[in-house]
């Protein structure tokens, strides 16, 4: 019994030292740009975002991680999602492949508006998918400068509550296409 736990100990800090050595964090600030239809609480077409990544590098050039973020759309998002990357170069410049797929809830608060009536609206969330591709800079042996071009999908729902005198509930969907310029610090 004394074995069997002595080997798991050691397989347990031999896996601890070896994800602490490949463990990395990513802070990335974006700006998406919306189309003219779309409209966001800054009252501008360009939303901005903040996403953080902690995963693991397989090696110099593959790395996959999970992240959380926020991001002010027409209303505020909360992205959850997997991170996977490819740097195509182990050279201090190199070309950078990035995708994220997750879900992202909505600001759930209900909230009136009146664009042609009064009524009020509940956000929920939907599905997100972002691919991207830059380059990275490398800083120091444990940190990197990335800057990437992307495209951000967003697919929300919201239930709405219009009052004409009665109550009619219908859900609307919406299909979020953003274009997003990215920097990311990316420290190892």
């Amino acid at each position: 019994m004394k074995k069997r736990f002595l080997l798991l100990s050691l397989c347990l800090l031999a896996g601890s030292s070896l994800w602490a050595q490949n463990y990395f964090n990513l802070t990335q600030l974006s700006f998406l740009i919306a189309d003219e239809n779309e409209f966001s609480p800054i009252k501008s077409n360009m939303a901005p975002s903040v996403v953080n990544i902690h995963g693991y590098r397989f090696n110099d050039h593959v790395s996959m991680g999970i992240g959380v973020g926020m991001t002010a759309m027409s209303y505020l998002i909360f992205p959850v999602f997997a991170d996977f990357r490819v740097t195509l170069l182990k050279d201090n410049l190199s070309p950078v492949l990035a995708i994220k797929g997750g879900y992202a809830f909505a600001n759930s608060k209900k909230e009136i508006f009146q664009e042609t009536y009064n009524g009020e609206y509940k956000n929920k969330g939907g599905g997100m998918f972002h691919p991207e591709v830059g380059f990275k800079v490398t800083m120091t042996e444990h940190a990197d400068f990335i800057l990437t071009i992307g495209y951000w999908y967003q697919h929300v729902k919201s239930d709405i509550k219009d009052k004409y005198g009665y109550y009619q509930m219908h859900t609307r969907t919406s299909d979020l296409n953003r274009l997003s310029f990215s920097v990311s610090f990316l420290f190892k």
